[in-house]
């Protein structure tokens, strides 16, 4: 990778048909040689939104320091075909694999797979699944490590909901139950169905412990400078790493942007995640 020079770049829509459906994916590309390739995997629902300039952005910055990145729309959001409550977590998955294999073909290079908090769980999967494609790294920022309780943190925003609105409240418990019987229900806006709640629920980082096999920048969000990763994400990488893993761990005090509904910038989250691949680049040369 070119760790001096930025180049210009150019954004470029394409549309993929793995599966028998119509992805959505933006590309961004730097002018002159490719370097490498980058497959972005976004979070889930409101989140996605939320990130989506920043990840624009920290797209611009790699593909300017020569990376190809593709930021994909999974089946049911964004752009893409279908709706969200049509969605499976096994289909964003085979949607996930057919991309990289996609990028590879068309840059040459095995990917980096980026993952924001769900899409760092999809990438982890992604990455030790069978049939995986050849990749380059992972990369997650802030990285959902348990499925069940960002479910459940997903629930209780409907409860707020009902509490604000004064309307008969419910637990997670019910609602847990509402959707294993097949009902959907609606949570900041976004429908949710039984079967993607299952699969949320069943997934955890920790199970996937062939990723001490592959390379990983993990960036987390704190609030002060100089502060410790939260103790699950300590204790992950502690496992990993004594079983091999290689994992290069920023952390960043910026604004935890998945949350917020008014975009704030966050320029020193861009600054480390380049900075963090560009030393595991150099470190592999």
């Amino acid at each position: 990778m070119n760790t001096t020079a930025a180049r210009t770049t150019t954004a470029k829509p394409v549309f993929l048909t793995p599966n028998g459906h119509r992805l959505f994916a933006l590309q961004i590309v730097p002018t002159g040689e490719t370097s490498g390739a980058v497959l972005y995997l976004p979070p889930f629902a409101e989140e996605m939104n939320r990130c989506r300039s920043h990840v624009v952005a920290q797209a611009r910055a790699m593909a300017e320091r020569g990376l190809h990145c593709l930021i994909l729309d999974p089946f049911g959001t964004g752009e893409s075909e279908g709706e969200i409550i049509d969605a499976r977590w096994e289909l964003w998955l085979d949607d996930a694999r057919a991309a990289a294999h996609w990028l590879a073909q068309e840059t040459g290079f095995a990917p980096t797979v980026w993952g924001v908090r769900t899409g760092a769980l999809l990438a982890a999967e992604l990455a030790t699944s069978e049939g995986a494609p050849a990749l380059e790294r992972l990369l997650f920022w802030q990285p959902v490590l348990d499925g069940k309780l960002f479910l459940n943190q997903l629930l209780r925003l409907r409860l707020a909901a009902q509490m604000f609105n004064h309307t008969e409240k419910e637990t997670t418990d019910q609602l847990r139950t509402r959707l294993s019987a097949g009902e959907v229900i609606e949570v900041a806006g976004y429908p949710l169905g039984g079967a993607m709640a299952d699969s949320l629920a069943t997934r955890k980082m920790s199970d996937f412990t062939a990723l001490s096999k592959t390379r990983i920048a993990w960036v987390e969000v704190v609030t002060k400078p100089g502060q410790a990763l939260a103790l699950p994400s300590r204790k992950l990488i502690d496992t990993l790493t004594e079983a091999g893993g290689r994992i290069d761990v920023q952390s960043v005090a910026c604004p935890m942007i998945w949350q917020l509904h008014e975009r704030a910038d966050a320029p020193e989250l861009e600054t480390a995640t380049l900075e963090l691949i560009i030393a595991q680049q150099g470190a592999a040369a």
